[in-house]
């Protein structure tokens, strides 16, 4: 019995997917054997192993909703994922060492993490307009939630996650206050909303032509 065009399309599309699921497993594979690696290297440092492992834990978190949800993200959003993590994780000591590494982050993670958002909602049937407006309005409630995540951790453990500190040269404990953590807060919002904005703009633009914006 012949397959039928719609048949053979539809298993080309399998196949196309399980390979991409594939190469996603390596690259898990590659990130975690690495990870356990350094751990291992590491393993007298409570701190780096914590760092390690909390990364290694969003990336399988990451491959799981992708694979579990049937999401199918791009190969792109795993590379805005692993950069997320990256420097928020494994660079997490550079907030204390460079007053504007924060500020950057928060205009730059704010990009990736709409385009990861758009590509999820551009599966509803909706006009290009309010996927936009969905995917700002939701990008903007993560930032606040976020903030309001530090401001609890910061209250109950004093991390000072809110607050730009920068370490002073007398010890590695000490820390000296840069901007306190209200102005702080206003700041970053302010930032991660420019970026979300940035990236509305250039989906408008690189995708209004469409009829079915594809990202």
């Amino acid at each position: 019995m012949r397959e039928s065009k719609g048949s053979k399309i539809k298993r080309k599309i399998r196949e196309e997917i399980k390979k991409a699921y594939k190469y996603k497993r390596l690259i898990i594979g590659v990130i975690t054997i690495m990870v356990l690696v350094a751990i291992y290297l590491f393993k007298d440092s409570s701190s780096v192993t914590l760092r390690y492992s909390t990364f290694l834990g969003v990336m399988i978190l990451f491959y799981l909703i992708d694979h579990l949800f049937y999401v199918r993200f791009e190969f792109k959003h795993y590379i805005f994922v692993i950069l997320i993590a990256v420097s928020t994780i494994l660079m997490s000591h550079l907030y204390f060492v460079h007053p504007n590494y924060d500020k950057i982050q928060h205009f730059a993670i704010p990009i990736f993490v709409c385009s990861i958002v758009f590509f999820m909602v551009n599966r509803l049937k909706l006009v290009l307009k309010w996927k936009i407006t969905f995917t700002l309005v939701s990008v903007i409630a993560m930032l606040s939630a976020f903030e309001i995540l530090e401001y609890v951790l910061d209250l109950f453990f004093n991390w000072k996650l809110q607050g730009v500190y920068i370490r002073d040269l007398s010890g590695l404990e000490k820390f000296n206050l840069l901007l306190n953590p209200l102005t702080d807060t206003m700041v970053d919002l302010s930032f991660g909303i420019l970026g979300s904005a940035i990236y509305a703009l250039y989906a408008w633009i690189k995708y209004s032509k469409y009829k079915t914006p594809i990202v």
